[in-house]
């Protein structure tokens, strides 16, 4: 299934040079720059390095206080990547500019793992909670709108350099050798290089553009990279590293979770332990639910980055 070759279009990216969405922009200024000729970034700080590098490479630059009339008109998709309490900021005048002009596909900022799958009623974290205000709220305001707004909610599962990061890592120290789990140190979860997350949104993006292939692009779409356990993880550095297996400390799943539910409001940093829990009882495996063929059939676009393949770029 590909989207019509003759598709030009202009993007958005809101938040362009950030963690993820510099690589969003990098992806649709390179790879994918026939169909998106004009692409458009928003930043904190315009004259930043990074912003600058985007510069060169042909992206146009404004700063994120610009009003969104002016950010928004012309475009044709808007891929969202700031933080959840930027986004609370803008989002009404975002998705009032965007029926103003008729904006036919955008991408909020949710990627990540699928919160919604972890049980968590009545003790949600503040942070999904937050994103699910956002979307009824775009879904409210874009309601009736004369170009349909299609919204394309994507999970990803974690993002793969985050993942073997010490500071950011949900389950392992790779450095160290050592390794945390929820429940079953077998259970997989999704992780997903971000140059791997922006290639799916640029091609759900063409997909969504393209009325042959615009319905056949669902409202929330799960992808990975490679769907691995904490096991697997410590095997794989073992190989790379050539040494001993390392320990892994097995954690109660449920118990981490009661607390969770009798210690409210979370804290900022019990985001962690939410996203555990959600590995741990096998959430954020998307194997048998995803939406990898859609975006990149039989990896004939792309290979998808694996976790070994990164730890062999880092140890």
């Amino acid at each position: 299934m590909s989207p019509a070759n003759n598709i030009k279009a202009t993007a958005v990216i809101l938040g362009g040079t950030g963690d993820l969405g510099a690589h969003v922009t990098k992806i649709f200024l390179s790879e994918y720059r026939d169909h998106f000729p004009t692409v458009r970034i928003t930043t904190r700080d315009p004259a930043s390095t990074k912003a600058k590098e985007l510069a060169a490479m042909g992206a146009e630059v404004h700063a994120i206080t610009e009003p969104m009339d002016d950010v928004v008109a012309g475009a044709t998709v808007i891929v969202n990547v700031l933080p959840t309490a930027a986004c609370l900021e803008i989002n009404k005048a975002l998705v009032t500019a965007m029926v103003k002009h008729g904006v036919p596909v955008y991408f909020p900022s949710d990627f990540a793992s699928d919160y919604t799958l972890g049980g968590f009623e009545g003790f949600m974290h503040t942070e999904w909670i937050n994103k699910t205000a956002l979307a009824r709220e775009t879904a409210a305001l874009s309601a009736g709108a004369a170009t349909p707004l299609k919204a394309v909610t994507v999970f990803n599962g974690a993002f793969l350099s985050w993942l073997l990061d010490p500071y950011r890592s949900l389950c392992a120290n790779v450095h160290a050798n050592t390794f945390t789990a929820l429940g079953d140190p077998h259970t997989r979860f999704a992780a997903t290089a971000l140059p791997d997350i922006a290639r799916a949104v640029a091609r759900l993006a063409l997909l969504a553009l393209d009325p042959a292939t615009r319905d056949d692009v669902p409202a929330v779409v799960h992808v990975y990279g490679d769907n691995v356990s904490v096991a697997e993880i410590r095997d794989a550095v073992a190989r790379v590293k050539g040494v001993e297996k390392g320990p892994i400390e097995v954690g109660d799943v449920a118990a981490v979770k009661q607390r969770l539910r009798e210690n409210q409001p979370p804290t900022l940093m019990d985001i962690v332990d939410y996203a555990r829990v959600l590995v741990g009882q096998g959430n954020i495996d998307y194997s048998e639910n995803n939406q990898n063929e859609l975006v990149n059939p039989g990896q004939s676009l792309w290979k998808w980055r694996t976790v070994e393949e990164e730890l062999r770029s880092i140890l």
